[in-house]
């Protein structure tokens, strides 16, 4: 495919990425919600699921759409989107594996969160909560997008490659 229509395509892409956020952020959560629910099940009991609500014991964990990492899998989008020279069939495979990790080190994040919150350590849950959340979200993502640059041979840089197309373009 021609590179100005593919980069007007995955422009457009991208722009729904962003729009259409709140649709997906249910599914993703809700997904996310499930699995944690049976995942803490299986390390820790009683656990009830109530709406949006994980019940362990006298403690509960509203979930929400932070909680789903719903962001990292946007940013994960967004960059795969907004770097050139990846097919389609490429560009999903590097997503699925990329959501799947993410997927993985938030479950693993839950599990922690979710221990230290029964046992009562509620001083060391909010700090490491606000500091996994603020902090080390991000940098996961960065993390793993590297990784998945390097296992897929990605030789284009996300936004910097299609600037200097147009540049070159342009001039």
């Amino acid at each position: 495919m021609e590179r100005r229509i593919s980069l007007i395509l995955r422009l457009f892409f991208a722009l729904l990425v962003v729009l259409l956020s709140n649709y997906y952020s249910w599914i993703i959560t809700k997904i996310s919600l499930i699995i944690s629910y049976f995942q803490l099940k299986l390390l820790f009991s009683p656990v009830v699921l109530s709406d949006n609500l994980i019940i362990l014991g006298n403690r509960s964990i509203e979930y929400v759409t932070s909680c789903a990492a719903v962001g990292a899998y946007m940013f994960l989008a967004i960059l795969i989107l907004l770097t050139g020279g990846i097919a389609l069939k490429k560009g999903l495979e590097i997503f699925f594996v990329g959501s799947f990790l993410i997927l993985l080190a938030n479950l693993i994040r839950i599990d922690i969160l979710a221990y230290l919150l029964i046992n009562e350590n509620i001083n060391l849950f909010i700090g490491l909560h606000l500091f996994t959340w603020k902090v080390l979200s991000g940098i996961y993502v960065a993390i793993v997008w590297i990784c998945l640059v390097k296992k897929y041979k990605i030789k284009e840089i996300p936004i910097i490659s299609d600037f200097n197309y147009l540049k070159k373009l342009l001039f």
